[in-house]
């Protein structure tokens, strides 16, 4: 080796050991750090041995030791390679020890070099400044060496295109510094002129410069690359990741927007820290604390909801994920999903849904009212007809008073057609407080529900009293057929139930757009179930409606509809009765709806 080649590799052992320095006192090394380490140190054991080696070419036995140590940088340098290449495609924080089984051959091989006296297995001859003529074992030694260096290569190679793509700079260079030692190496090994003992460790020397200027220019070194920080800071959901002890280890530009205040310094790194800034409450910070704490215990992603209070307050959706990391979890990925809009419409549907309900019950209150003055106006002519005639038998009895010609038989005739009338107005005036009752339960069903033991009897008088105005004002009839005990008993409340199925039988009596018609009522048990089924022979239920049917507020009615009622109706008989709610229909034949509840003893 002449002067210049001197020069030249004590010039790369100075560079090679300024490169060690600053990354040896890089601030928080992580694993592929640790590995540009060894590689730098492994480079200069190599060009060492090699640059000493040239000096003491005059005693070949002293050269030929001091080339053994070179092996040291030629037989592991393609395996810390092959590990550098799997820590930065697979983003490893660490290795585990099932990487070290790739030592195994580097260090057998090491073993044969200085014992290679006894067995020459490694190399049969030894020339200084030509080489060594290759034993049986070095084969192997290549083989594996070489694989170990191209894997490693490629995949330093693939993750530089996957990350920045095909065509950048990054890649470009990581290609360039796969190549160099690739060649240099395979000319040295097949003897190609030009290629000697030293070309190979300085090409790798070349190899880390251009990772050097890859590290400086595309932040080679950092765990997630360039393109993957991009997309997580484009994502507009908030995104950290912590340790145990809360130290926030990474987060996006989302979350440093959100939670970190002006008050607040960025240099926090303890989310305990950063969240208390926002205004959270204690309560709010105990209960993230329980969700880390829960998703780092059961190895679970964990959810939970969180309101951060403020001039305009904010609502999210928080995911709790740990992550597998050599059988533990030592970090934990908070995903915070913005679900402000969210929670701002759920509000403002909830206030539609207020006012819905409310003309709902308007138009239930001023449907109950006709009903009332339709089913009072009866009686109440029949009573005033009562009383008149009373008034008229009163008269004829005072006029009688006195008369010879009254018999004893006239005078008990005139005392049975007062009790008849007074018969008659009593029935009309219990019929006025069945309705009266009636209406008074219908009207505190709006404002709070009761459950308590009814018969199925009390419940159809009630619903056919209700009926009887809107039946006899569209000209329908209600037929019923009860096929089980009136005085069977339901618990719950009975109003409600009530209201269901007069919203059922009113739906019938529509199903015939004004025509006249029947409607059938058929109750009967099924098991230990009542079931009610309301029947109509209209003109159906339109397939695009029928399949929204429960699930939203549709109507056929039109502007005259909300579609509010069968809604509740059902949620009624699901939340309220722990019943079914369903439906038949076929269009141009009718509708039946049935209602299922659970029965109870008496």
């Amino acid at each position: 080796m002449d002067t210049t080649a001197s020069i030249i590799l004590t010039l790369v052992l100075i560079m090679l050991v300024a490169m060690l320095c600053y990354v040896f006192f890089a601030k928080e090394k992580k694993t592929i750090h640790y590995l540009f380490i060894m590689i730098i140190i492994e480079l200069i054991i190599w060009n060492t041995a090699v640059l000493i080696g040239n000096y003491l070419a005059f005693d070949p036995q002293l050269s030929v030791f001091v080339d053994n140590f070179a092996y040291f940088g030629a037989a592991f340098v393609p395996v810390t390679m092959l590990l550098l290449g799997l820590t930065y495609q697979k983003n490893f924080r660490g290795l585990s020890r099932m990487y070290a089984l790739l030592l195994v051959l580097p260090i057998i091989t090491m073993i044969l070099i200085f014992t290679n006296d006894y067995h020459h297995l490694f190399y049969l001859s030894y020339q200084p400044g030509i080489g060594y003529t290759q034993g049986p074992y070095f084969i192997v030694y290549a083989i594996y060496s070489y694989a170990c260096l191209f894997i490693g290569m490629i995949l330093l190679c693939y993750t530089a295109v996957k990350t920045s793509g095909v065509l950048s700079l990054q890649a470009l260079l990581n290609f360039v510094a796969a190549l160099i030692p690739t060649v240099t190496n395979i000319g040295y090994t097949l003897h190609i002129p030009g290629f000697h003992v030293y070309t190979t460790p300085i090409a790798f020397t070349i190899t880390i410069l251009l990772y050097i200027v890859s590290m400086f220019r595309f932040s080679f070194l950092k765990v997630v690359p360039i393109a993957t920080r991009t997309v997580i800071n484009r994502i507009s959901d908030c995104f950290v990741v912590i340790d145990r002890d809360l130290r926030i280890l990474d987060s996006n530009e989302a979350f440093n927007r959100h939670f970190y205040s002006v008050s607040v310094a960025k240099q926090k790194k303890c989310l305990d820290e950063v969240l208390a800034g926002t205004g959270l409450d204690e309560e709010q910070m105990a209960s993230v604390s329980e969700s880390i704490t829960n998703a780092f215990e059961s190895n679970t992603v964990q959810a939970a909801d969180l309101a951060v209070p403020g001039d305009n307050p904010r609502f999210y959706s928080v995911e709790y994920t740990p992550l597998l990391e050599r059988s533990s979890y030592p970090a934990l990925v908070l995903l915070f999903k913005d679900v402000t809009q969210h929670v701002l419409d759920l509000q403002i549907l909830r206030e539609n849904q207020d006012i819905l309900l409310e003309k709902e019950r308007l138009a239930s209150l001023g449907q109950m009212i006709g009903g009332i003055a339709h089913n009072l106006k009866s009686p109440i002519l029949s009573i005033s007809g009562g009383i008149d005639q009373v008034q008229d038998l009163v008269s004829e009895y005072r006029e009688s008073v006195g008369d010879d010609d009254v018999t004893d038989d006239d005078h008990r005739e005139i005392a049975s057609d007062m009790e008849e009338w007074l018969r008659k107005m009593k029935a009309q005036l219990a019929y006025m407080s069945d309705i009266i009752s009636t209406v008074k339960g219908q009207a505190a069903q709006f404002s709070e529900q009761r459950h308590y033991p009814f018969t199925i009897g009390e419940l159809l008088k009630r619903t056919q009293i209700l009926m009887k105005h809107p039946l006899v004002k569209n000209n329908c009839v209600l037929e019923s057929e009860v096929l089980v005990d009136r005085e069977q008993v339901i618990v719950g409340d009975v109003n409600s139930l009530v209201q269901i199925l007069d919203n059922v039988i009113d739906n019938a009596i529509q199903a015939y757009n004004g025509r006249s018609g029947k409607i059938q009522l058929k109750v009967e048990q099924i098991g230990d179930d009542v079931r009610f089924s309301v029947s109509d022979q209209g003109d159906g239920i339109p397939p695009e409606i029928e399949k929204l049917l429960f699930k939203e507020m549709v109507t056929t009615k039109g502007k005259h509809g909300t579609g509010l009622g069968l809604y509740m109706s059902y949620s009624t008989v699901k939340g309220m009765f722990r019943g079914n709610m369903w439906f038949e229909t076929k269009p141009g034949e009718g509708t039946t709806f049935f209602i299922q509840i659970p029965l109870t003893g008496e």
